[in-house]
C-alpha cells in the first residue's frame, strides 16, 4: 500500500512540474524522415511556433521518449549541425555559422582577458573550428572577444583557461668567445684517447681552463689547456646569465674589435674598428628536454684597399635538443683580422720613453673565431 502511494505522489509530482512549465513531453519515432518534417511534427506535437530557415535540410532518425521540447530539438538537430533559440516566444532554427546573416540570432559576446599570453599566441593554439568565433581586440594585445552559442563559448572560455597558464622560465648562461686559430692548432697537439666509446660531444669553460671532450665510436678524445682571458690569443666578448621565458625570444649583442688595412695616397694606414655579434635564442620545453633555436650573426667588414671598408655579414641558424647541466657548443663564425706584433732591439727598446725610438709596431693576417657556448641551467617548472 505505501509503495503505490510513493508512485501516485511522484507522478502526481512529475505531471505537476510538466503543467507549471507548460511543457508536452514528446513520444515520437523518427526513421530516415525529412528533418523540416520532423519538426513540424513536434510543433504539432507541443502547440510551440518553431520556424526553420532555407539552410535547414536532410534527414533524421531518432526515439524521443518523454522528452521535453528543447531536449528534443537538441537531438533532431545534432546531426545537420543546425542550431536553435528563442525569439519573442518563437523557436527558430538555422546554421549558426559566423558567415550566416542569422548568426546574432544564436551567439552572445563575452572577453577573456589573458594572463600570460598575447591574443595572438593563444589563437593559434585553439582547434581550427573554435578558430572561427574568436577575434583579437584592436589596441588591447591581451583581450579577445568570444561571439558564439553560449554552449561553444563556453567551451573556448573552458579551453582558453587551461592554456593559459603560467610561463616556465628556463636558465641559460651564454658565453661568447673570440679565440684566435692558434689555440684550435694548439688542441691537435694536446689531445689525449681513451678506449671508452659512446656519443658525446662537449665543451666548457672552467676557470682559466678551456676544455673539450668528444666521445664517439672510435673513442674518447680530450684536450684541455690554459686560457688566460686577458692574452690577445683569447677573449670573452659576453659571460651572460639569462633567465628567459619559455617561448619567449632572448637578443644578446656582443662587440669586438677588428683592424682594417687602408690606403690614403701612397700611404698604408689601419684602422680599429668595433664589430658586432648579435646572438637570438628561442628556447621551447619540451618535457624533460629544452629545444633551443639559435641564430648569431657576426657584423664585420672587408678591407678593400680604399678609406671605407666593405660590409660583410655571417650568420647561422641551427636548432638543437638539450638536457638540464649541459654545455655545449653551438656555432663558430670566422673572420680575417690584422694583428699588431712589437718588436724592439734588445736593451735599447726597453729603456723609459726612449724606448719607443727603438721599437716598431708591424701588423700581420690573423684568422679568428667567434665561438658561442651555451649551458641549460634549468629554471622554474624545471
Amino acid at each position: 500500500m505505501m509503495k503505490i502511494k510513493i508512485l501516485i505522489l511522484i507522478s502526481f509530482l512529475i505531471l505537476t512540474t510538466t503543467l507549471v512549465l507548460g511543457q508536452k513531453l514528446i513520444n515520437e519515432s523518427f526513421f530516415e524522415m525529412d528533418l523540416r518534417q520532423a519538426l513540424s511534427q513536434i510543433a504539432y506535437d507541443t502547440g510551440q511556433t518553431i520556424i526553420a530557415d532555407d539552410s535547414v535540410g536532410g534527414y533524421v532518425t531518432v526515439d524521443l521518449k518523454d522528452t521535453t521540447l528543447e531536449r528534443a530539438l537538441d537531438l533532431v538537430l545534432l546531426a545537420g549541425g543546425f542550431s536553435w533559440t528563442k525569439v519573442n516566444g518563437v523557436y527558430f532554427v538555422s546554421l549558426a555559422t559566423p558567415s550566416s546573416d542569422k548568426f546574432r540570432y544564436f551567439t552572445t559576446t563575452v572577453e577573456y582577458h589573458s594572463q600570460n599570453y598575447k591574443s595572438a599566441d593563444l589563437v593559434v593554439l585553439l582547434p581550427q573550428y573554435m578558430r572561427k568565433y574568436v577575434n583579437m581586440a584592436g589596441g588591447e594585445p591581451y583581450t579577445l572577444t568570444i561571439t558564439a552559442p553560449k554552449e561553444i563559448s563556453s567551451r573556448i572560455i573552458l579551453l582558453l583557461k587551461k592554456l593559459d597558464k603560467p610561463r616556465a622560465e628556463i636558465n641559460l648562461e651564454i658565453t661568447v668567445v673570440e679565440i684566435d686559430d692558434a689555440l684550435f692548432k694548439k688542441w691537435e697537439r694536446d689531445w689525449g684517447y681513451t678506449t671508452q666509446t659512446g656519443t658525446s660531444n662537449t665543451f666548457s669553460i672552467s676557470g682559466d681552463w678551456f676544455q673539450v671532450n668528444i666521445l664517439n665510436a672510435v673513442g674518447n678524445f680530450t684536450g684541455s689547456f690554459n686560457l688566460n682571458r686577458t692574452s690577445e690569443n683569447l677573449k670573452v666578448l659576453s659571460d651572460s646569465n639569462i633567465h628567459v621565458l619559455n617561448g619567449a625570444q632572448s637578443k644578446i649583442y656582443s662587440k669586438t674589435t677588428r683592424i682594417y688595412q687602408y690606403e690614403e695616397g701612397d700611404t698604408v694606414k689601419y684602422q680599429s674598428i668595433e664589430v658586432g655579434v648579435e646572438t637570438d635564442i628561442l628556447p621551447m620545453i619540451m618535457g624533460k628536454k629544452v629545444v633551443l633555436n639559435i641564430s648569431q650573426a657576426l657584423s664585420s667588414a672587408q678591407e678593400s684597399g680604399s678609406t671605407i671598408p666593405s660590409k660583410v655579414q655571417q650568420g647561422i641558424q641551427t636548432t638543437i635538443i638539450m638536457g638540464l647541466g649541459t654545455r655545449i657548443s653551438v656555432a663558430s663564425l670566422s673572420f680575417r683580422t690584422l694583428a699588431s706584433v712589437e718588436s724592439k732591439i734588445p736593451l735599447l727598446g726597453d729603456i723609459p720613453l726612449l724606448g719607443k725610438l727603438f721599437t716598431q709596431l708591424n701588423y700581420k693576417h690573423v684568422q679568428k673565431r667567434i665561438v658561442l657556448f651555451v649551458a641549460l641551467k634549468g629554471g622554474d617548472g624545471q
